[in-house]
């Protein structure tokens, strides 16, 4: 399938409706729609062919001659009705295409998951089987991870991905960085990391792929997560505390969103000292609508802070603990007014958007509809009924963060795209593919675009928070020092 290419360099938009059901570049899709727009024209031309024709007599076509429009307009109508005919058929023959596409690309991504999964349990079974033979813990760490950290090196300078500079050493590429093919081998290499663990515990292969993301999905990324908590806090690392959250200024009274640009744009950037969340308030009298939005990670230091955007609230809401983050995000939707049964719309980009679904999956509040952008949470099913919005970047290495998730869902609409197909990443920049910025720039794209699921959750998005004025506050969450045990 070919993809067309945007003015910025990226490829076309690909749109997956459904989890995995169809798949297709927005190209496609608006051909389809052109065809299908060009079937109801011609329908329309063949319609007023047939009354002009049923303007003749009876018993006219007995006496037609050379110069009559009987036997033209016979024609006419015969040959717009095959152009009819032929115009739906090639706009359904592109959409089953888009099908056969999704089912091969999910097909194919299905096998790899299963790979790295048979591979990481092999890997664990030997460690079980080194420390059975009397190889010491220690042995086994160093053995483990030398020839790891020693491979990961190598590979990385043999393909371009860290390479040295005179000034500052090893820096990596971001030509490689960004590679779609690089962000593909993180998420499995992250999928495999429970299958090493249940391997080296002597889980058999079989139950380990039942249990994993290739079977019921319990043991996964969150599992994997939830065991470098437990030691890292042990180092005095990713220690969480109590969240407290205050208002800190009042937005300019917005226009409700129309579109995913308009999502997109009101999600606070991760700035240090600055707002995280933004709430939104509309309707008066009656009953009330909201929209939330949620800023990415704003420190990404291991050692936890005041913020409560930060490193360890990553981590933590990948292993689907309480994060600093999602409590700050609760608290405030609770301080603003946000009753259980009040209709919300919930938006975020990065650590935003995994805590964007968590607050959807919690259950606390009415969430109708999600929109994400460039986060690490597609392990997070959310609630049925809830319409869902997924924005990755092909390129864009933190969604890796979250694994290889199989999750299918109706209700879930993913669109990528690849940022820089066809140009180089700007030198200097650090993950260009995930900045929120870029992000905008694909959720303008997908407003410009023609495809009938995108625009039927902009319509859900309306008809949550309607088409009036509204009121926005911004919150801003603080982290607690932890409190002493007793």
């Amino acid at each position: 399938m070919t993809k067309n290419r945007d003015d910025a360099g990226g490829s076309d938009l690909t749109v997956s409706v459904g989890g995995t059901t169809v798949v297709s570049t927005d190209v496609v899709l608006a051909e389809a729609e052109m065809l299908r727009y060009a079937q109801g024209e011609v329908g329309g031309f063949r319609a007023r062919v047939d009354k002009i024709r049923q303007l003749d007599p009876p018993g006219g076509a007995l006496k037609w001659t050379p110069r009559d429009a009987g036997l033209p307009l016979l024609w006419a109508s015969g040959a717009l009705d095959k152009l009819e005919q032929r115009s739906g058929d090639l706009a359904e023959a592109l959409v089953a295409a888009a099908e056969r596409y999704g089912w091969a690309e999910h097909s194919a991504l299905r096998l790899a998951v299963l790979g790295s999964a048979m591979a990481g349990h092999n890997v664990g079974t030997v460690l079980r089987l080194m420390l059975l033979l009397g190889a010491s813990p220690l042995f086994l760490g160093l053995l483990a991870t030398a020839p790891l950290s020693l491979g990961i090196v190598t590979w990385a300078m043999s393909s371009g991905l860290l390479k040295r500079d005179k000034e500052s050493g090893f820096v990596f590429d971001q030509a490689v960085v960004t590679d779609p093919q690089t962000v593909l081998m993180t998420k499995l290499l992250v999928s495999s990391l429970d299958d090493v663990a249940l391997g080296a515990v002597g889980v058999p292969l079989g139950v380990d792929l039942v249990l994993g993301d290739t079977g019921l999905g319990v043991t996964g990324v969150s599992s994997t997560a939830l065991l470098v908590l437990k030691a890292a806090r042990s180092g005095g690392f990713f220690r969480e505390g109590p969240v407290t959250v205050r208002s800190v200024g009042v937005a300019a009274t917005p226009a409700a969103p129309t579109g995913v640009a308009d999502i997109a744009a009101r999600i606070p950037k991760a700035v240090p000292g600055r707002p995280q969340v933004r709430i939104e308030k509309y309707g008066h009298g009656g009953q009330a609508s909201w929209a939330v939005y949620i800023g990415g990670t704003v420190d990404w230091s291991a050692v936890s802070s005041s913020e409560p955007f930060d490193l360890t609230a990553n981590v933590e809401a990948i292993a689907e603990v309480n994060a600093g983050s999602f409590k700050a995000v609760m608290e405030a939707m609770r301080k603003a007014g946000i009753e259980p049964g009040d209709p919300v719309v919930v938006a975020g980009h990065s650590q935003g958007g995994l805590v964007a679904t968590q607050v959807a999956a919690s259950g606390a509040f009415n969430v109708q509809a999600v929109a994400t952008f460039g986060a690490p949470e597609t392990a997070v099913p959310v609630p049925p009924g809830v319409s869902t919005l997924t924005v990755e970047h092909d390129d864009d290495i933190v969604t890796a963060v979250g694994g290889a998730s199989l999750i299918d869902s109706d209700d879930r609409l993913t669109v990528r795209r690849e940022v820089f197909a066809s140009t180089e990443p700007p030198a200097g920049a650090v993950l260009p593919a995930h900045h929120l910025d870029t992000y905008r720039e694909t959720a303008r794209l997908i407003d410009a675009s023609p495809q009938e699921n995108l625009q039927e959750f902009r319509d859900t998005v309306t008809g949550i928070v309607g088409n009036g004025n509204g009121e926005a506050v911004l919150w801003r969450g603080i982290r607690l020092p932890e409190r002493p045990a007793h």
